[in-house]
């Protein structure tokens, strides 16, 4: 379409806007650009002709917006009839009006208008000269339509959708302070079979004509909005008396019939300006809306704010005027109906039985002061006074470990058990059997196997399903085999969250439960240490428990020191609840194998430190086509365990940067201990290492590369790593500090060795001499000084 072509239309915007919907929001409005409706959702671009409505996110030109709101399509040239027959100027190159063969009902083109104009909204009509230009035409439209021009009994133009025969059956006059007529707001109905009721209505306003006395123009855009009955409505207020504004006059009418002083706006919800609200001066008012259902678009969807609330046009009308009166009116309240059907009021009300008296009663007992909504939230804001009312609750997932609808960290060094851990969680929840004697709520666990797929469907799984005695049973566990990338695109969480919906809903069972295992291989070419990546990665997380509504596990690897999740801080800081999984080291039970352990390191909602030990026993699947053993592990509790050192009396407990400590003094000592010198008087099975050594092995340990990364905006990595070699400094002095003043330790000048005290989790060294007496372990008061430099020399951390 050329440019002179879109300009012929486009350049009647603001008068099609006009037309169709009264005048424009003055507040919102700019030169360039005019806003509709009292929040200004509806806008008109004046350079460009462009509509948009916020509030339903769409919008197009002048033809598209006249569909909108009449009706009359833009296919045929119906739309751009429309424009001709209203007086718009749009040239001869846009699509043609119908021909006499092609001519729509009109009875049925004001039925498809029926539902816009029931509610008072009668459109704003044309300028007066569009209708002198129809009367010049003979008594005919214009151009190739040449249908007779409508007119009613009094001879008035009336617009083409009024089909023949339609009958002014209301006059509603608004008049100024003085009694002078200022406009009319008229009713027509017709017979119309299609309609439930049989008959068709529209509502239009009309102003006296400035040259014809005794005729009217249906224009109403010069005249100035009024109350309706103003004259009686300012005689109400000077007398002391209440007064209530209702939506649409017949409803006024029935409560000034009744005794009741009454008034409203012409053109129905929404329309109740600044102009109507300074008349109300003083005012004592009582506000009574419709109880309309929710509004619906044209195709039958509901209609909702921009900001996201419900449209609900009487309560929202009666919200409106109230903000309009508040500070103008003396008092301003609302009062809603009991007993009235939906989408009803007074004029329903009235009938049943209504009187002045009851009308009276029920304001005194059940109105409610005019106030402002609270915002609506589009973070799910709850006031104090409703935090007990319904709505989401922390249920448990594994009751005092797991809590459902969140995001879990299982952790643990490489042949720690964390993938049997997360095995046995799984199929407890699926099972619904309880786990470790806690609660469990059953539901569909979806497993992503990212890292050896083929492992957990051939072995670990079947081995878990034998030894428990479920390998007959249709579990619902989903096992999926395919790698997916959580960092480089959206694309695989969100495939992720809905494949996970769409297998709950076929197995029928409500989802509760994700484990991706494990987070290393679902975020490839990520940075583990760089905060923008794991930042990402997150949201991404966050993404699918919030669609799905499940918990989110993620397996994942120790740092290098076993200390923590492996990566930058901000993935630990992320999750609700973390699962420390690790070896017992020196703790076996009574049939030799390995005692493992898990640990709640971090619980959100509930008491961290809850731990239980376990062992990995060999499940026999079958054999291979060699005759050899097919096996797998499961997790069990350990039968006999013994831990050297660890549970008889004096045994003390450390934890932290102290345990961080010891266990590299422990793993030295392993590694490249040697016999104690005799100068230092010490048993011969005594072993000792330098100092220098321990310091070289904490520097591995303790100078975590994603400390340094996650440095605070604005420092530098040299300043970052100078504060974290420091802190590792200051930790390490504290850590021997304690050790040594426990007795755990004992140093020379260079040298550094275990005394054999008992620690908790740690065991005592075979011929060390025995523990310090208990009487002197609990202050460094009897042990020998404690040297002001390290023990390790501060040098290696560098």
């Amino acid at each position: 379409m050329s440019t002179t072509k879109v300009d012929s239309i486009a350049r009647h915007a603001e008068a099609v806007a006009r037309l169709l919907m009264g005048e424009p929001n003055k507040a919102l409005s700019k030169p360039k650009e005019l806003r509709f409706w009292p929040g200004g959702s509806l806008s008109v671009d004046l350079e460009t002709g462009q509509f948009f409505d916020h509030a339903q996110n769409e919008g197009g030109g002048v033809l598209w917006f006249i569909e909108r709101e009449t009706g009359q399509s833009v296919s045929g040239g119906h739309a751009a009839r429309w424009m001709r027959e209203n007086g718009f100027d749009i040239g001869s190159g846009e699509p043609p009006v119908q021909r006499q063969s092609e001519r729509r009902d009109p009875v049925k083109d004001a039925t498809n208008l029926r539902d816009r104009f029931d509610r008072d909204e009668g459109p704003p009509l044309p300028p007066v000269d569009a209708y002198e230009d129809v009367a010049q035409g003979g008594g005919f439209h214009q151009g190739d339509d040449q249908r007779p021009v409508h007119r009613d009994t009094d001879g008035n133009w009336i617009p083409p959708h009024i089909p023949d025969g339609a009958r002014l059956t209301a006059i509603h006059e608004y008049a100024n302070e003085k009694g002078v007529l200022a406009y009319q707001v008229v009713r027509y109905e017709w017979d119309d079979q299609n309609s439930a009721k049989g008959r068709g209505k529209t509502f239009l306003q009309r102003r006296p004509h400035p040259q014809k006395p005794e005729q009217f123009v249906y224009k109403n855009a010069a005249a100035k909005p009024l109350p309706y009955r103003l004259p009686e409505l300012l005689e109400a207020i000077k007398a002391g008396q209440r007064v209530f504004v209702v939506e649409g006059e017949k409803k006024a009418d029935m409560l000034r019939e009744i005794g009741v002083p009454a008034t409203t706006n012409h053109g129905g919800a929404g329309k109740f300006m600044a102009e109507h609200a300074k008349w109300f001066k003083g005012a004592n008012v009582t506000i009574i809306p419709d109880n309309d259902a929710q509004a619906r678009k044209p195709d039958g969807s509901l209609r909702f704010h921009s900001d996201g609330r419900p449209v609900f046009p009487g309560q929202d009308h009666a919200q409106s005027v109230g903000g309009m009166l508040k500070g103008i009116a003396e008092s301003v309240e609302i009062l809603e109906l009991p007993g009235v059907p939906v989408s009803g009021s007074v004029d329903d009300w009235i009938p049943a039985g209504g009187t002045a008296e009851k009308l009276f009663r029920l304001r005194r007992e059940i109105a409610r002061p005019w106030k402002p909504l609270p915002p609506f939230s589009k973070f799910g804001a709850v006031q104090f006074k409703n935090l007990s009312d319904p709505g989401p609750k922390v249920e448990p997932l594994i009751k005092g470990i797991l809590t459902q609808n969140e995001i879990s960290l299982l952790v643990g060094e490489s042949q720690s058990g964390k993938s049997f851990v997360a095995v046995d969680i799984a199929m407890a929840v699926a099972r619904g059997v309880k786990f470790n004697d806690r609660r469990v709520s059953r539901g569909a666990v979806v497993y992503q196997a990212g890292e050896s797929a083929a492992g957990l469907r051939r072995r670990r799984l079947p081995a878990y399903a034998l030894h428990n005695g479920c390998d007959d049973q249709d579990l619902p566990l989903i096992l999926l085999q395919s790698q997916i990338d959580l960092f480089n695109s959206d694309a695989d969480a969100e495939n992720l969250a809905s494949e996970a919906l769409e297998w709950a809903a076929y197995r029928d069972e409500p989802l509760r439960l994700i484990v991706i295992d494990t987070f290393n291989r679902a975020t490839p070419g990520a940075n583990e240490n760089d905060g923008r990546d794991m930042g990402a990665i997150i949201e991404r997380c966050e993404y699918i428990r919030r669609k799905t509504g499940a918990h989110v596990m993620l397996v994942h690897h120790m740092n290098a020191g076993g200390t923590k999740a492996r990566g930058h801080t901000s993935l630990f800081a992320a999750v609700d609840s973390t699962i420390h999984v690790r070896k017992v080291e020196d703790m076996f039970d009574s049939n030799g194998r390995q005692v493992r352990e898990w640990s709640i390191s971090k619980m959100k909602e509930g008491e961290d430190g809850v731990s239980c030990k376990f062992v990995l026993p060999q499940v026999v699947l079958g054999h291979d086509e060699d005759g050899d053993e097919i096996t797998s592990c499961v997790v069990s509790p350990p039968i006999g365990a013994e831990e050297a050192a660890t549970q008889g009396d004096g045994a003390v407990r450390v934890s932290g940067t102290n345990m961080q400590v010891l266990r590299a003094i422990h793993e030295v000592i392993n590694d490249r201990g040697r016999p104690a010198p005799s100068m230092l008087g010490l048993p011969d099975s005594v072993r000792v290492v330098d100092k220098k050594d321990v310091s070289a092995h904490l520097k591995a340990v303790m100078n975590d590369p994603s400390a340094i990364a996650d440095r605070p905006k604005g420092t530098s990595e040299e300043d970052a790593r100078a504060r974290h070699l420091d802190a590792n400094r200051k930790a390490a002095t504290r850590a021997r500090d304690h050790l040594h003043g426990k007795g755990i330790i004992g140093m020379s000048e260079d040298l550094v060795w275990l005394t054999g005290k008992p620690v908790m989790g740690f065991a005592r060294p075979n011929g060390r001499r025995a523990a310090i007496d208990n009487d002197h372990a609990d202050g460094p008061g009897d042990q020998p000084p404690v040297s002001n430099d390290l023990p390790f020399d501060v040098e290696e951390f560098h």
